[in-house]
């Protein structure tokens, strides 16, 4: 049985290392929106261009000279114009999984709603922000679902052993 000052030493070790996860969702949230803040103004004021001839267009620019497909960089646009003025704020520590699943659900609704669900989002796992996106949409969640036993309510999917996409 371990004495009481191991199980301290093993509890602030815990601690410890819990400040240093809690710091680096801060650290990631911080880059994040820095590089929406930068790939806005970089597509909006069409600072790309002066990358030279060999960068024919912004996608081009962003796979060539950022080397971030186009859609990772039109969403951290996307994430800054539309919830950067609210993250920004210390009490919000959200890592960008859930921000970009929260942008199609939010982007047009009013800021205190974005906050509250910004804050929520961060204590809730990503299967749970999941299902709670899908009630919001009028879904059922799938934590609640029967599945039911009649057949044509169920789909067959195929998955290739190649390519491990997903087909019908």
């Amino acid at each position: 049985m371990q004495d009481k000052k191991d199980v301290i030493k093993i509890g602030e070790r815990y601690h410890e290392v819990m400040r240093l996860w809690n710091r680096g969702i801060e650290d990631a949230k911080q880059g994040y929106l820095m590089m929406g803040k930068a790939i806005t103004a970089i597509r909006d004021e069409q600072l790309w261009r002066l990358e030279g001839p060999h960068c024919p267009t912004f996608d081009y620019f962003c796979k060539a000279v950022l080397h971030m497909s186009p859609a990772q960089t039109y969403r951290l646009g996307q994430i800054w114009e539309k919830f950067g003025h609210i993250l920004e704020a210390p009490e919000i520590h959200v890592d960008i999984s859930k921000v970009t699943l929260l942008l199609p659900v939010l982007a047009n609704r009013p800021d205190e709603v974005k906050k509250e669900m910004l804050l929520a989002a961060q204590d809730l796992t990503v299967e749970d922000l999941k299902n709670n996106i899908r009630e919001m949409k009028g879904h059922i969640a799938t934590d609640v679902c029967e599945h039911p036993p009649d057949q044509q309510d169920i789909e067959t999917w195929f998955r290739c052993r190649v390519c491990k996409k997903f087909y019908r």
